[in-house]
């Protein structure tokens, strides 16, 4: 009902904002589009380049290289003349955050007995394997046990380990559940508690579990819980087939098999692996987002806000820096040329625009959920957000929850037709998984929101995770346009 009662309030607010789309009346079209077309692809570029810069290693949130990332782009908003809004007059909003290093030395390998020995396959770091970026330091070798999902669901008369022992071996289990939201949405928010990797983790390590080989890619992804001595790694599709060799059935039939009848299809493999990880966990670690603001210049709307958010961080080192140059610098770098565009070309605003630059968003969302129990602004009085999350690879632009909120969204849609003309995707968001974008826990805090995206280069998910975000998938013109577009977009929003 509090959700209900927020989205009718924005929405009869959002219905008149939007009733007028000629409300550019505090400057000239000519003024706003000469700020408009102050937008630059080389500047927005250089920005990405920057922060996917060997020196911020991949900006692991609780990091120093993340503070440093952190830190610069506070001096950029300070250049600006863009004010502070976070604590104790500053940028920055801090939080804590345990985080863990992977450093060279990790492995995956396939040990074979054979008379007088054993043969060894060495399995290849990203084409075949990733360390898990929060595991333990050490190494295992067991026997493989096939564990599903591994998922342990009384309540829905399923259990990956009810048939097997686990005790001292190590697990191979599948990322998410065994149905899609879309598949049957009411079920799912069954199944949904047993998606999280935290819980995966843990319900290994109960049966007994010494480690885990965890078919995730393979990519990097910190958010995950650490436990002293549990060793695990992320595989693809290579490790998996060598795990399945010998079995009655190929993988995709067993996952078929559980899909469609909702029963474990747990096995021995009687493959024996040795992982090994390198790691150091910094239990107290801190990270912060970094909030800036305009001030609207209307007596009484000025007291309303919009969000404007992109995440700062990545996924760090894993033992090769990530740099994460569309996952998010791109972000970033769009929203911190929103800021300076308006200021420099003083654009008129009657409501207060937000800037947030969220931390820890690649740990499970928690730079966004600890701004949502200490927002610097009122939620009540939050008109919506616009994030933006992979805006840097592509030719196309995505904006989930589009459909959910129209009266976002159509602001969008006139900048876009009338001036952009860049095929543009709104889709209906049921945010019913877990949380995979900051734009996410502010829709169920009962937020409007927007999350822009760019799609339509192949190459960018190929490398999601990975060393290969990098430079050359970007495609800075996508960038422009996008700025552009939300320049544009949220003048109108903000000006009745």
């Amino acid at each position: 009902m509090k959700n209900y009662c927020y989205y009718k309030y924005y929405l009869t607010l959002l219905c008149l904002l939007i009733s007028s789309f000629s409300s550019y009346s505090q400057n000239s079209e000519k003024e706003i589009l000469k700020g408009m077309h102050a937008f630059s692809s080389h500047q927005l570029e250089e920005i990405v380049k920057e922060l996917s810069a060997d020196k911020y290693a991949g900006r692991l949130g609780g990091s120093c290289e993340y503070d440093s990332s952190a830190n610069w782009l506070a001096r950029k908003f300070r250049k600006y003349n863009i004010k502070p809004l976070g604590d104790n007059g500053s940028y920055l909003q801090w939080y804590k955050i345990p985080y863990t290093k992977v450093f060279k030395g990790c492995e995956l390998k396939l040990r074979i007995p054979v008379k007088g020995g054993e043969l060894i396959k060495d399995y290849k770091y990203i084409s075949e394997f990733i360390p898990g970026a929060t595991s333990g330091n050490g190494k295992v070798k067991a026997e493989v046990i096939y564990a599903g999902y591994g998922i342990t669901a009384p309540e829905l008369n399923y259990d990956d380990y009810k048939k097997v022992d686990v005790k001292g071996k190590i697990i191979l289990i599948e990322r998410e559940v065994p149905l899609a939201p879309l598949d049957n949405p009411e079920l799912f928010k069954k199944w949904e508690p047993y998606s999280y990797h935290q819980y995966k983790l843990k319900n290994a390590i109960d049966h007994g579990a010494i480690g885990m080989i965890y078919n995730y890619g393979p990519i990097t992804n910190p958010n995950n819980d650490y436990y002293k001595g549990f060793i695990y790694t992320h595989v693809g599709n290579a490790v998996v087939e060598d795990m399945f060799k010998g079995h009655k059935n190929s993988h995709k039939e067993t996952i078929d098999i559980i899909k469609n009848d909702f029963k474990p299809q747990s096995f021995k493999t009687g493959k024996i692996v040795s992982i090994k990880n390198n790691t150091r966990h910094f239990p107290d670690g801190r990270s912060s987002n970094v909030i800036a603001w305009i001030e609207g210049n209307d007596p009484n709307l000025k007291n309303e806000y919009i969000l404007v958010g992109a995440h700062l961080d990545h996924v760090g080192q894993c033992w090769e820096t990530m740099p994460g140059a569309n996952d998010n610098a791109s972000g970033i770098a769009v929203i911190l040329e929103i800021a300076r565009i308006l200021k420099e070309y003083n654009i008129k605003l009657k409501r207060s625009i937000v800037f947030i630059a969220f931390g820890s968003e690649e740990q499970g969302i928690i730079g966004a959920k600890h701004y949502l129990e200490n927002p610097v602004v009122p939620l009540k009085q939050t008109i919506g957000l616009i994030n933006l999350d992979g805006v840097g690879s592509g030719d196309k632009i995505s904006i989930t929850a589009g459909k959910n909120f129209p009266q976002l969204y159509e602001a969008m849609d006139e900048a876009n037709q009338k001036y952009i003309h860049r095929e543009m995707r709104p889709n209906k968001f049921l945010n019913i998984s877990r949380p995979r974008l900051d734009a996410a826990r502010f829709m169920k805090a009962g937020i409007p929101i927007l999350s822009f995206g760019a799609y339509g280069n192949p190459k960018t998910w190929k490398v999601y995770h990975q060393p290969g975000d990098n430079m050359e998938i970007i495609d800075p013109e996508i960038m422009e346009d996008i700025a552009q577009l939300v320049y544009l977009g949220l003048i109108k929003l903000a000006n009745k």
